[in-house]
C-alpha cells in the first residue's frame, strides 16, 4: 500500500466514486478503510475475482495508486457490460469466466482479491479457493470481504418484522434479500477462515468492518425502493455529481467516524480477511 493511502479519506473517496449509490456509497468506504487499518499490500500483478463493472477496483486504484497489472474476472456478462472506460482502461484484461476455472497459468498473480464476491460462488466454493491457491505465487496473499452468520439477522426490516412477532416473514425478507444480493454462503467467521486454510493458505488476519449495529442502516440504504437513486447516473456535470457527493459524505460522517473500525469478527455483518500462499 502507498504511504499516501494512509491519509486519504475513504468515505471521501467511495461517494465520490459512487455518487449514484447510497448503499455502495456507506459499504466500499468501510471496505476501503478495512484495506487501509490492515496496511494491505496490493503487488502487482493482481487478480480481482467478481470484478463487477471495475467500480469497486477503481475505488482501490483512488486510494492505493493504479496496479502496474491488473485483471478481473466475472461470471455476469451483463456487469462486464456495463463497465466504465475509465474500468476499462485501469484493467488489463476483463474475463468472462468463473471462478471455478481460472483461464490462467499456475503462479500468475502475487495478489488475489474477492471483494463480496466469494459467497456467491456456488456451487464449487472450495474448487475456486483451490483455483486461487494455483493461481498465486508463493507467498501471495489473498484478500476477501465476505458476509457472516449473524449479517442477515439485522436487515433493517428482518428485525422490524421479528419484533412485530412474524419469524416467518422476517425469514422471507431475509432470503430474499440474499437471492438478490447473491449471498448464497453466509459463514461464521470460524468456518470461512477454516476453508482457506483446508485450501493451502495462512490466515494473516481476520477483523470484522461493518458492525451488526451499522447492518441496518446499509440494509435500509438497499431497500429495493431506494434503488431509485440509482438516476443519478445520468447526472453528466461533474460539479453536481461533487454536490450529490457532498451530501452523502455529510449523511454518512457521523456513522462512519462513530464505527467501530476494527471489530472481532465474531461481532460483525461483514468480515476482512488477508490470507498468505505457503
Amino acid at each position: 500500500m502507498s504511504n499516501t493511502a494512509d491519509k486519504k479519506d475513504m468515505l471521501t473517496l467511495s461517494c465520490r466514486r459512487y455518487w449514484f449509490k447510497p448503499m455502495a456509497a456507506f459499504f466500499n468506504a468501510l471496505q476501503l478503510r478495512a484495506y487501509q487499518l490492515a496496511s494491505a499490500e496490493l503487488a502487482s500483478p493482481v487478480l480481482d475475482v467478481g470484478c463487477s463493472d471495475g467500480g469497486f477496483g477503481v475505488l482501490l486504484a483512488d486510494a492505493f495508486g493504479k496496479p502496474d497489472h491488473l485483471s478481473g474476472i466475472e461470471l455476469l456478462k451483463s456487469a462486464l457490460d456495463a463497465a466504465s472506460p475509465e474500468a476499462r482502461s485501469l484493467y488489463k484484461e476483463m474475463i468472462h469466466g468463473s471462478a471455478t476455472d481460472l483461464p490462467f497459468p499456475d503462479e500468475s498473480f502475487q495478489t488475489v482479491t474477492a471483494n463480496a464476491s466469494l459467497f456467491a460462488i456456488h456451487p464449487g466454493l472450495d474448487t475456486a479457493i483451490a483455483e486461487f491457491h494455483r493461481v498465486l505465487r508463493p507467498g501471495g496473499i489473498f484478500y476477501a470481504s465476505v458476509c457472516t452468520d449473524r449479517y442477515d439477522q439485522h436487515y433493517w426490516l428482518t428485525r422490524l418484522l421479528r419484533r412485530a412477532g412474524s419469524d416467518c416473514l422476517a425469514r422471507r425478507y431475509a432470503d430474499a434479500m440474499n437471492a438478490r444480493m447473491m449471498q448464497t454462503h453466509l459463514l461464521n467467521p470460524k468456518e470461512w477462515q477454516s476453508r482457506l486454510v483446508q485450501g493451502g493458505f495462512i490466515i494473516r488476519q481476520c477483523h470484522g468492518f461493518l458492525s451488526l449495529a451499522d447492518t441496518p442502516f446499509w440494509s435500509f440504504l438497499a431497500w429495493t425502493p431506494l434503488r431509485v437513486n440509482g438516476v443519478l447516473r445520468y447526472i453528466t456535470l461533474p460539479s453536481r455529481r461533487n454536490r450529490v457527493a457532498a451530501y452523502y459524505e455529510h449523511l454518512f460522517r457521523k456513522r462512519f467516524e462513530a464505527s467501530r473500525a476494527l471489530l472481532p469478527a465474531e461481532e460483525s455483518g461483514y468480515i476482512f480477511i488477508e490470507a498468505r500462499k505457503l
